[in-house]
């Protein structure tokens, strides 16, 4: 309820804070254009006096194209320097790219970039480079190269001039700068010459610049230092740009002051209209729905006894009318609950003593079996019988085991399955054979259903490896081990160390075989036998978790 009654007036006021935040992005853009539109303003003036300087430059390397092309690189230095200060190298190379001479080393060396000389000779008649690094002067150079032709017209080489990045940054601060503005110029891998706040830009936002040819403004985070401004505009065709920058206006600025109050005023006033809202709300409802939740818990952890009325005696009429209909509902609750628990009990007791009487019931049949066996003197018809009473002892264990276990669909197998084979050694004489037997069990439930074929099943299994397993007197030992997983599912394993038998021929015919074999599909359990002569036999009984659906 809280949640929609303010959300319906927050939809409400929802358009005054549109307002506020459209005016507030109309502000901020105005703010950062006036903000581009200084820099570009600065970047304009700038750029001028690099674009002239590299342009003279270009002009005089055309002029005195010949006569440093007769090898005169020193002269022509010498002659140029005054008209450019930037100036660095004067350099002639043949038509593979080596230089016949140079003002600032000995020829013989060979282009920094092999695929200018290749433009040269197929594409373009002039290049103005990239910044790189020159070994001679040891400083960042930009370089501008001519094409020189034979009289034939074939390529001949070409001529350069290279000019210090940093002396040109300098004609770009020579122009008029306001205060805070420094201006510097970059290379297409966003190298930084003649700034003293940084050396590096992002190569992306010179690619920009570079594709509009236009100017670009972008803002520069750097680490534990305010943020900058910084306007990128190409200088010219070349790959040279101007770089403008200054700091970024801090908060209090007029630039974010502005924006800051066509949005704030309005998102306070929608803050506070949604907190008056909340705490009346709060007050007057949603504090006792909270005590009818708590109460509701109470009653469904089963404690009726509590007197809902009572709590909510200062509530709204509305809502003590829902308590005392929940009071009322707890009652009947209680008295239905009293008498379903009255009705299990006697249901169990009777159950418990349907289980004891079966019990009992079978242990005479058993005594009957006892006295039938002892009139008998056929030893297969003894050994027929006696098989008969194991397996009737087998199930009255299961109901011994019923009626005296609390909970009557579940049985524990652990006591259930110690007791049965106890009962069973003793009734089989296995001590007497000298056969031991060793009984491992987890602690596990099944339920009451799948009690009955488990026992029996251990009972033929046990009852076939006394009489098959070991010769009349040289013993041994069987093993019984009941393990489970997280999954819930069993694994009863019965293991001799006898005579064995080859498992892998025809199957065994025996009766007590096949009544494995029924269980096991009883229990919907995977039976495994594995046995070879001389090595003992291994007898396992997979059972699935019967709560989960099958695959």
């Amino acid at each position: 309820m809280r949640r929609r009654l303010v959300a319906t007036l927050a939809i409400a006021l929802t358009p005054v804070l549109l307002l506020g935040a459209a005016s507030a992005y109309l502000d901020a853009r105005e703010a950062l254009q006036t903000r581009s539109d200084e820099l570009l303003l600065i970047a304009g003036a700038s750029v001028d006096g690099v674009d002239q300087a590299i342009d003279e430059a270009e002009l005089l390397l055309g002029l005195f194209k010949g006569e440093i092309g007769n090898s005169q690189c020193n002269a022509v230095f010498d002659k140029l320097q005054p008209s450019i200060p930037a100036l660095s190298s004067v350099i002639r190379f043949d038509a593979d790219g080596v230089a016949l001479c140079a003002n600032t080393r000995e020829p013989g060396f060979t282009m920094s970039n092999p695929d200018w000389n290749r433009r040269l000779k197929h594409e373009v008649p002039t290049i103005r480079t990239d910044a790189f690094f020159g070994k001679a002067s040891e400083d960042w150079i930009f370089a501008i190269f001519t094409r020189v032709n034979k009289p034939d017209g074939t390529y001949d080489g070409s001529v350069s001039l290279g000019l210090r990045s940093r002396s040109l940054a300098s004609y770009a601060r020579a122009n008029i700068l306001t205060d805070g503005v420094e201006v510097a110029i970059a290379d297409v891998d966003g190298r930084v010459f003649g700034s003293e706040h940084f050396s590096q830009i992002d190569p992306e936002w010179v690619s920009e610049a570079a594709e509009t040819r236009t100017a670009k403004m972008f803002v520069l985070r750097r680490k534990d230092l305010p943020p900058m401004d910084v306007v990128i505009r190409p200088v010219g065709p070349a790959n040279v740009f101007a770089v403008i920058s200054r700091e970024s206006p801090g908060f209090w600025s007029e630039f974010t002051l502005k924006p800051v109050s066509s949005f704030g005023l309005p998102l306070l006033a929608f803050s506070i209209a949604l907190l008056a809202v909340w705490l009346a709300i709060d007050s007057l409802v949603l504090r006792w729905i909270s005590r009818l939740i708590r109460i509701a818990r109470v009653y469904g952890a089963g404690r009726y006894a509590f007197r809902a009325g009572d709590a909510m005696a200062s509530a709204p009429a509305e809502i003590a009318e829902l308590a005392d209909a929940l009071e009322d509902m707890a009652t009947d609750i209680d008295e239905r609950d009293s008498d379903l628990k009255a009705a299990i009990e006697v249901r169990d007791a009777a159950v418990k003593e349907i289980h004891h009487r079966v019990k009992n019931n079978l242990q005479i049949v058993t005594s009957f079996l006892n006295l039938q066996g002892r009139q008998l003197q056929d030893p297969e018809a003894r050994q027929a019988i006696a098989a008969a009473r194991h397996r009737i002892d087998a199930l009255a264990i299961v109901h011994q085991t019923l009626y005296q276990h609390e909970r009557l669909e579940l049985v524990s197998m652990q006591p259930f399955l110690k007791g049965l084979i106890d009962h069973l050694a003793e009734a089989l004489g296995i001590e007497d054979r000298n056969i031991r037997v060793s009984q491992s069990y987890e602690k596990t439930e099944r339920p009451a259903d799948d009690a009955i074929p488990i026992a029996l099943f251990l009972v033929e299994a046990v009852t076939n490896a006394t009489k098959y397993a070991f010769d009349e007197n040289s013993g041994g030992e069987i093993s019984i081990d009941l393990k489970h997983d997280a999954a819930g599912n069993v694994t009863l394993k019965v293991i001799d160390d006898g005579v064995g038998f080859d498992s892998s021929g025809a199957s065994r015919k025996g009766l007590g075989s096949k009544l494995m074999s029924a269980f096991s599909r009883q229990l919907g359990a995977e039976l495994t036998i594995d046995s070879s002569p001389g090595k003992g036999t291994v007898i396992t009984l997979y059972m699935p978790d019967r709560n989960k659906a099958p695959a």
